[in-house]
């Protein structure tokens, strides 16, 4: 069973970073290398899929696990609550990985993305949004 790591990426205006990949929005992630930690995957595979700078790049908490099924393979993740702090870069996407588009979505946007979301990625945010920040009083269901 091949591990992979995943973040959700909070910039200085408490927006959120989106990736769109094979039609659907979701958060970056992938596979995590040998002898590397779940942790530093993260933060490697986001700096990869997005252009964002690796050491603007900063893990806040871990947020939870998911599972799902592609090809028949269960691909277990670990997903990582990260702060980026720098400037409002251009997001440059990983077009060999598939990604089109990266985008930041601020928190009132976030309600028009949420139906385009990857299941797995709402089960992260409806966590996130739950169980670590509620600012808005927000309520969400996955």
């Amino acid at each position: 069973m091949q591990m992979r790591a995943g973040s959700l990426v909070i910039n200085e205006k408490k927006e959120l970073l989106l990736i769109y990949r094979k039609g659907k929005w979701d958060f970056p992630k992938g596979k995590v290398e040998k002898k590397e930690k779940n942790k530093t995957g993260a933060l490697r595979e986001t700096s990869e899929e997005t252009g964002l700078e690796l050491d603007k790049l900063s893990l806040q908490q871990p947020l939870r696990k998911t599972a799902h099924l592609l090809k028949q393979k269960k691909i277990k993740t670990r997903w990582y609550l990260v702060n980026y702090k720098g400037s409002k870069q251009n997001l440059s996407p990983q077009k060999e990985e598939g990604i089109e588009k990266c985008i930041w979505v601020s928190q009132d946007s976030l309600v028009l993305y949420i139906p385009y979301l990857r299941s797995y990625a709402r089960e992260v945010l409806a966590y996130y949004i739950q169980y670590v920040q509620n600012p808005l009083g927000i309520r969400f269901v996955a």
